[in-house]
């Protein structure tokens, strides 16, 4: 069956549900994937944990004990601090050998590929969902098994992996500073290991608010091919409804708009996105069906 008779057929059998209208808005509200968005923040933390298993056994021993190799009884420095600098500069090299060391054995691409898959499934889940119950249309299982995906996953993996990697080593050289600056400074030994804990905590923050980030472009952008790929021009913009929405997105919330012409999200710089592409984004496009155009 060639791709016009296939159309025609898809429209006989969805005409009723249309009720004489030439649009359909979704019976089903698109959702974020949370669970997965919590998966993901499970494999960076356990990344993360590798830096903090080196801070707690091999960093802030070497550097109590470089300190007090440099300090007379009394506790004050001698002026000349080069030799300390010198220690803790060795102990900094060997955090950062043993932490690509432990890194190469996390499998951290298996990790991550595994996330990306589930993301698909659960997208791919509420869009069968979603059509099915506004249309009638049940979707095959291997409706989605094309090469588009494949190579979206693939460059979302790669692109995710390169991101967690270079948070512990940011963190590492963060943490080198605190301990070098505090040093030349007068800090405590004390106070420099809490700095350097409270910047392991930072390190740990950013690292779930790649993972919200992350989560929802992905999700967006299989979205934009599923909709698209079904012959959906438009979609009405739905924000999260809570008070974390930007006032941009608000602005949008409820409107209707087409993929192929992103709304403004920022009136200041003209910024264009879809729902899900803008930074800590938790908006969603609710596919609006056209009779004419649908292609399942």
């Amino acid at each position: 069956m060639d791709s016009q008779m296939r159309q025609a057929a898809v429209r006989e059998h969805v005409k009723k549900k249309f009720k004489g209208k030439q649009t359909l808005q979704s019976k089903v509200h698109p959702h974020q994937p949370e669970s997965v968005e919590r998966e993901y923040q499970r494999v960076t933390n356990a990344y993360m944990r590798l830096l903090s298993k080196l801070v707690t056994d091999t960093m802030i021993p070497e550097i109590r004990k470089a300190a007090k190799a440099e300090l007379p009884p009394d506790y004050y420095r001698h002026d000349d601090m080069d030799d300390l600098y010198r220690r803790l500069e060795r102990a900094f090299e060997k955090c950062e050998k043993e932490l690509e060391r432990k890194a190469c054995s996390f499998d951290l691409y298996k990790r991550i590929s595994e996330v990306a898959a589930l993301t698909v499934k659960l997208s791919i889940k509420d869009w069968k969902r979603m059509v099915k119950e506004t249309v009638g249309i049940d979707l095959l299982e291997d409706y989605y098994n094309g090469d588009f995906f494949k190579r979206a996953l693939e460059e979302w993996t790669r692109e995710n992996v390169d991101l967690i990697k270079t948070i512990p080593h940011q963190q590492l050289d963060k943490m080198r500073e605190i301990v070098l600056e505090g040093y030349r400074n007068g800090t405590t030994t004390t106070k420099i290991v809490k700095a350097i804990q409270k910047e392991y905590g930072t390190g740990r923050s950013h690292a779930r608010l790649i993972a919200r980030d992350q989560i929802s472009k992905l999700n967006s952008e299989i979205t934009h091919k599923q909709q698209q790929d079904a012959g959906v021009q438009e979609y009405i913009w739905s924000d999260s409804g809570d008070s974390r929405v930007r006032s941009g997105h608000h602005r949008l919330n409820g409107k209707k708009f087409r993929w192929d012409d992103p709304p403004v999200v920022d009136e200041r710089t003209g910024r264009r996105c879809h729902p899900g592409e803008d930074f800590q984004c938790r908006c969603v496009a609710i596919p609006v069906f056209d009779i004419d155009t649908l292609d399942l």
